[in-house]
């Protein structure tokens, strides 16, 4: 969804038939100010959105809420962008197409991170991601790759993930997918 706060307050502006320094003057800020937040240069104060929800009439916190949306949205966005530049910096998608990159798969996003990048961007996947989710890419794509991967494995389990016994944790995951493989050729 995309929560554009300056967008809505320009919108309720024109539904009620009023100009941009009547607002301002209303609720007793420069019109220019005004008109920075509906360009999206400038963000709410509380005070301000208070004040504004006042004045349109609006439910309690809406525009603060729309608001902070907006700043998540934001801020998802502009992880999202950094860890690929990092993956792409690092050659992650030597075999895609520059423009198909941006459209890559959550699933492979993920596991392309854990594979690739260091602690510390790594730390922002989660920022992006719920650990949940993580955790399971890990589980499905790389927790079952046996001991070619086994160091990188173990460092993921315990570090980000907190599993006491990563070795045997690893090696129930790798003998479950082993028998799912298993019991789907027997079919």
């Amino acid at each position: 969804m995309n929560y554009n706060t300056g967008k809505y307050i320009e919108q309720l502006i024109a539904e009620n038939g009023v100009v941009q320094s009547e607002v301002a003057r209303a609720v007793s800020v420069s019109r220019q100010l005004l008109s920075l937040i509906i360009c999206g240069k400038r963000e709410l104060s509380l005070q301000l959105a208070m004040k504004l929800e006042s004045y349109f009439d609006l439910p309690e916190g809406e525009l603060v809420v729309m608001q902070a949306k907006q700043s998540l949205e934001q801020r998802k966005v502009a992880l999202r962008k950094h860890l690929y530049e990092r993956l792409v910096a690092k050659n992650a998608f030597w075999s895609y197409k520059a423009q198909a990159v941006e459209r890559i798969p959550d699933k492979l996003f993920i596991e392309k991170c854990l594979m690739t990048l260091d602690e510390a961007d790594i730390e922002l996947l989660f920022e992006l991601f719920p650990r949940k989710r993580i955790r399971g890419v890990w589980r499905e794509r790389m927790a079952i790759q046996g001991d070619h991967m086994l160091a990188l494995n173990v460092t993921i389990a315990t570090k980000y993930f907190g599993i006491k016994e990563p070795e045997k944790y690893l090696a129930r995951a790798e003998q479950m997918q082993t028998q799912k493989l298993l019991k789907y050729i027997k079919g």
